[in-house]
């Protein structure tokens, strides 16, 4: 297996190879960033900086910084073939946010995370156990930066759990933070629909939206209940919003879903009562707004109107670089992935393959969540030194970007940033392969 380090000179190169027979039995791979040493060959995802890949035909369960995120079966797309796709999962501490919290709102003491990969939608909603820290549901919100507005978004709580955590689902994946209001009012309300028009056997999904429910940026609130039992939807903010109701059919969140449909009724409600919280879970709360459902009124199907079309999943491999940003119909940027090493490799837009590299899509100025994704396709891999950069080739500019890197399953870069100059190159990445 060939070695990565990154580029610090021949000197420390030395002191690597000097430090591989102390970390290793001469065939782990060893990954140098800003001086650190991590051995590892493909470790298994207990490290903070371990990734956590998972197929379409799978799921997952995995603690990071005291968030526990489950990827349900099939949430993860199909790649453009039809096979089953792959993702590599990673949870880092939220460091520097990318905006200014709303007023009155204040970070718990670690409840700030970033959860890639940013700007995906999946199939199906993943769901995140977020710890309260002590305080009471109704004394704290989730937050979720959205990247098409630039605003944080209220995420509403499913559940309320023994463990001193709660419940959210979420289609998209980014930065999240946990807050309290200091000395200001919450003015939240919710939703609730009864267990009579639920069915056992369930997975029932309360999506909102508002605008026209199929705009890029439109706000996504989803929450979720199973086999039959009443579904509850907190922390909604005061407002006007549309509501699409679906529901999967599959024995829990590790089972094959058999059955997608939707609710067929367009329904519009006003959220305009503060909850009042009881001494117990939801079930003791009031100030609900009550949804019926006609349980004869479904048909077959995803609410991509409502959840946004599933992003087809990109390669993963030993190396995986991957950039990613989000165009808007008044905001059009065209960044790009650029790999550059030994005997003038160069992989991107107009060369997309050369040795055991591959550049799997270029996106341009499609709207939505934008993706360019280089990774290996075989380990046949030419010893010397590369640079990961992105490029802003035409378009706005000072748009955000996250790009991040990713080597025998341990993260070794993400970061965010923006390019203010056109025809400008962002630095990322600098590695040597031995």
């Amino acid at each position: 297996m060939r070695r990565y380090f990154s580029s610090m000179g021949l000197l420390l190169m030395a002191l690597a190879l000097s430090l591989t027979s102390c970390l290793s039995d001469g065939d782990d791979t060893i990954v140098l960033e800003d001086g650190e040493n991590t051995p590892g060959v493909t470790p298994p995802p207990t490290g903070e900086d371990q990734t956590q890949v998972v197929s379409s035909g799978e799921s997952a369960t995995f603690d990071r910084l005291g968030f526990e995120i489950t990827v349900p079966r099939g949430a993860v797309p199909y790649n453009d073939s039809g096979s089953d796709g792959r993702v590599a999962f990673t949870v880092t501490e939220g460091g520097d946010l990318p905006a200014d919290l709303p007023d009155g709102a204040e970070t718990v003491d670690g409840a700030s995370i970033k959860v890639e990969p940013m700007n995906f939608t999946f199939n199906s909603p993943i769901t995140i156990n977020v710890p309260l820290h002590g305080y009471d549901p109704d004394e704290v919100a989730l937050l979720y930066y959205n990247e098409s507005t630039g605003l944080w978004e209220v995420i509403p709580f499913s559940s309320i759990n023994d463990d001193g955590t709660a419940t959210v689902s979420v289609i998209e994946l980014g930065y999240f933070v946990l807050v309290r209001y200091v000395g200001e009012e919450m003015p939240f309300g919710g939703i609730h629909i009864d267990s009579e028009y639920l069915e056992a056997g369930y997975y029932y999904y309360l999506t909102l939206t508002s605008g026209n429910g199929t705009a890029t940026g439109d706000v996504k609130r989803i929450s979720f209940s199973a086999n039959g039992s009443d579904l509850y939807m907190a922390n909604i903010p005061f407002g006007s919003y549309y509501v699409t109701v679906s529901r999967e059919r599959r024995d829990g969140l590790g089972s094959a879903v058999n059955a997608t449909e939707t609710y067929t009724e367009t329904m519009y409600i006003d959220v305009v009562r503060a909850l009042v919280a009881g001494r117990g879970g939801f079930s003791t709360y009031t100030g609900w707004v009550e949804l019926q459902l006609d349980s004869h009124s479904w048909t077959q199907g995803r609410p991509d109107n409502a959840w946004g079309e599933p992003t087809a999943t990109y390669g993963t491999g030993t190396f995986q670089a991957t950039l990613t940003w989000v165009n808007t119909s008044s905001n059009v940027t065209d960044y790009d992935l650029h790999l550059y090493g030994p005997n003038d490799l160069h992989v991107f837009f107009s060369h997309k393959n050369e040795g055991a590299y591959e550049l799997d899509r270029d996106w341009i100025s499609d709207l939505g969540n934008a993706v360019e994704n280089i990774y290996t396709v075989s380990d046949d891999i030419t010893p010397g030194e590369y640079q990961v950069k992105v490029h802003h080739y035409s378009g706005v500019l000072g748009k955000r970007y996250n790009c991040r890197v990713i080597m025998d399953g341990v993260l070794v870069k993400s970061v965010t940033g923006e390019i203010s100059v056109n025809k400008e190159f962002d630095d990322i990445y600098t590695f040597t392969v031995e």
